[in-house]
């Protein structure tokens, strides 16, 4: 919080003024996450970023101002940043799909790096020209670590950077590139390097957010109980969207020197039992069918990470069980499958 004496005589009360927070890709799945948090923390002044405002389905426009910008376009992010000048900006924005990047490796590379560099930058300059740098929590990926082996698990933040696909290369080009502005600049950063995480509006693209769907979707009778799937066999590991943001809010006020930081549950599943647990919330039976083309050559067997120096620095831990997760997520799909059958009639 900022603070400023009232103007004439009396200088007894203080008029409190709200922190400026800066969030890019607030109309996306975590962004919309991070814009009720903090509508619901109170004493933040929310300014989000936006490709076009046009299109904004999942957040509520009058908790937040809001700009249109493409965070690739470094003059009109610098002089947001400039006007706005935020005390706290967490990026947000980017290509987030693995098969995207394999299919369009350059957009995903401009998207990821020269946004966040973007960012970057444009807190340099204040620094430059205030002094004082707003703090940046660049969100990267624990993709950044690649194939993990085994016997390296859980994965910690001492990992090397290996990255295996486009996406993961981005996002480990990203990573470091923060890390420079951070020790060559002195602009104040944090990396947060999210491992899977899940929740209601999240596109079904995703693993949890696509069986979601189609349970929901067999439920109300449109699909066959088969559900389609890749290697079921994979396991990962997930943390609830809605903790996931609750976990870089508390990193502006780490009391750590550490910068880097996983976020993550520590706890592995199998996507087989993702099935089976949908199963059981939506009271349907199914069978699997695997999708060829939803396997990926570049699949991790097992992947699960250590949240201890994130627990140290904020004493943060994950709080909404796994299975709520796949409750609210189920719930979703079934609500915007009514909704959606409820505007045809």
């Amino acid at each position: 919080m900022r603070f400023k004496r009232s103007p004439g005589k009396q200088r007894k009360s203080r008029e409190v003024y709200p922190m400026r927070v800066l969030i890019t890709g607030i109309d996306g799945f975590v962004g919309s996450h991070a814009a009720e948090l903090l509508a619901a923390t109170g004493g933040v002044e929310v300014h989000g970023v936006v490709r076009r405002l046009d299109q904004l389905p999942n957040i509520r426009k009058s908790t937040l101002t809001l700009h249109e910008a493409d965070v690739t376009d470094f003059p009109r992010v610098n002089t947001l940043v400039r006007e706005i000048r935020p005390e706290r900006i967490l990026h947000l924005a980017g290509q987030a799909f693995v098969p995207t990047s394999l299919q369009d490796p350059m957009k995903t590379f401009h998207a990821n790096i020269i946004g966040g560099l973007n960012i970057l930058e444009s807190a340099r300059l204040q620094l430059v020209s205030s002094g004082k740098s707003p703090a940046v929590l660049v969100v990267t990926s624990g993709e950044v670590y690649g194939r993990v082996g085994a016997h390296q698990l859980p994965a910690t933040e001492s990992l090397p950077l290996i990255p295996n696909t486009p996406y993961s290369a981005s996002k480990a080009s990203l990573d470091m590139i923060a890390q420079q502005y951070a020790v060559c600049f002195g602009v104040n950063v944090i990396i947060a390097r999210p491992f899977n995480h899940a929740g209601p509006r999240q596109s079904p693209s995703f693993v949890v957010s696509d069986f979601g769907k189609q349970f929901a979707e067999i439920a109300a009778g449109i699909r066959k109980p088969v559900i389609r799937a890749g290697n079921i066999s994979v396991m990962r590991d997930f943390t609830d969207a809605r903790d996931v943001v609750r976990a870089y809010w508390k990193l502006f006020e780490r009391t750590s020197d550490d910068f880097v930081f996983n976020v993550a549950s520590g706890r592995g599943v199998e996507i087989r039992e993702i099935i089976l647990m949908l199963q059981e919330i939506s009271g349907v039976t199914v069978t699997i069918a695997q999708d060829e083309a939803r396997l990926r050559t570049y699949d991790v067997p097992k992947v699960v990470a250590s949240y201890e120096r994130l627990q140290n620095a904020t004493g943060w831990t994950p709080q909404i069980p796994f299975r709520q997760t796949l409750q609210d997520v189920y719930d979703y799909w079934a609500r915007e499958l009514r909704s959606r059958a409820d505007s045809q009639q």
